[in-house]
Parts: C-alpha cells; structure tokens; sequence
C-alpha cells in the first residue's frame, strides 16, 4: 500500500511538471505569435507609407518638377540661340530663364525613420530591401546631388555675371561686349539643368515600380 501512494505521488510530481512546462511553452508559443502579428502589422503599415511617400513623389515628378524643368531648358536653348546668332534685340525678355530652378527632393521620411530605427527588416523580402536600398542611398541621393550642383553654378557663376553686366532692376543689359562669357556658362548651366531633368525621371520611373512592388508585397502577406 505505501508504495503504491508513493508511485501516485511520483506521478501526481510528474503531471505537475508537465503542466508547467506545457504551460511555459504555451506561454511562448502565444507571445511568439502575437509579436509575430505585430511586427506583421507594422510592416504593413510602414510599407502602406512607403507606398504613399512614393505616390507624392510620382505626382511631383510627373505633374510639375518634369514637365517645368523641361520648359526651363527650352527657354534656355532659345537664349543660348539667340546669343549664337547675336541678336540682342529683345534679349533682356529672355533672360529671366536663366532665375528658374526648381528643385525637389524625394520623401525619404519613411525609409529613413525605418532604417534608424532598424525596422527594415520588417520587409521580409531581401530583394525588395534591396531595392528600397538602391532608389533612396542611391538615385534619390543623386537626384538631389544634381539640383544641388545647378543652384551652385547660378550662385557662383551666372549671377555675379548678372550682377556685374545688367540693370537687375529693369532687365536691362549694360555690357553687351560680355555676352560670349554669358553664352559660355549658359551651355554649362544648361547640361546641368538637363541632367537634373534626366535624374527626376529616373526616380519617376523607379518610384513608379517600387510601388508596384510594394503594392504585390503588401497583397501577398
């Protein structure tokens, strides 16, 4: 008789032990996947911001950056043609082309709040990261690189000329025998306007089949 109730006691220990361990890794097992669900959640999240950040860039670029900064560089070629041919009549209309600059530079507060934080790695897929990785550090970086370099050229170059050879107040030109150096750094600031442009559709392009990406990524989770 006293064996048996020790062999109980023996096995109630055993159902005991059991239970808890049953109990921990149910514990775990439940903790594991309600962060799993959060980090799932908050990658959704994130990525419907990326997607929206891209959105504005894509409207920005298509709508207005593009289309005014492809104007700009007409107006200029139109200058340029005119100092070509040395008609200097009516040339003070155009040039206020050469006070145009419009910049952007693309929304990167998502991303860049994601990589600080250490969150990317909410995106699962390496290959998209990757490419998150390539459009922001890389050609949207570039993009504004370019913009950066054509307010330097005006700054530095053409508005010293501008100021040094016309009345700023009525757009009057009062050295007219200084318009071969103004010829000279317009082809400059014009290929820099232009590669600005090619950048901006660059990025147009890339936000465009980054969203797309995001759009497939988010539907597949």
């Amino acid at each position: 008789m006293p064996r048996k109730n020790h062999s109980i006691s023996w096995s109630n220990h055993l159902l005991n032990f059991l239970s808890v361990i049953l109990g921990v890794y149910l514990a775990f097992f439940l903790n594991d996947r309600a962060d799993r669900n959060r980090d799932r959640n908050e990658g959704q999240v994130l990525m419907e911001s990326l997607a929206g950040d891209l959105a504005k860039d894509i409207e920005q670029y298509g709508d207005y950056q593009i289309p005014v900064n492809r104007q700009h560089v007409a107006r200029l070629e139109d200058l340029l043609d005119m100092l070509e041919r040395d008609s200097v009549a009516g040339i003070e209309a155009h040039l206020g082309a050469i006070f145009e600059v419009e910049n952007y530079a693309a929304t990167t507060a998502t991303y860049a709040a994601m990589r600080s934080s250490g969150k990317l790695g909410l995106i699962g897929d390496p290959e998209l990261r990757k490419e998150l990785a390539d459009h922001y550090e890389g050609l949207a970086v570039e993009s504004i690189r370019k913009g950066e370099y054509q307010v330097d050229y005006f700054t530095n170059e053409l508005l010293p000329w501008l100021t040094l050879n016309m009345d700023l107040a009525t757009m009057q030109l009062v050295k007219e025998d200084e318009l071969t150096v103004l010829k000279n750094k317009l082809i400059i600031y014009g290929s820099l306007v232009e590669q600005k442009v090619g950048s901006y559709e660059a990025m147009a392009e890339s936000s465009k089949a980054l969203r797309e990406r995001i759009s497939a990524a988010m539907e597949a989770r």
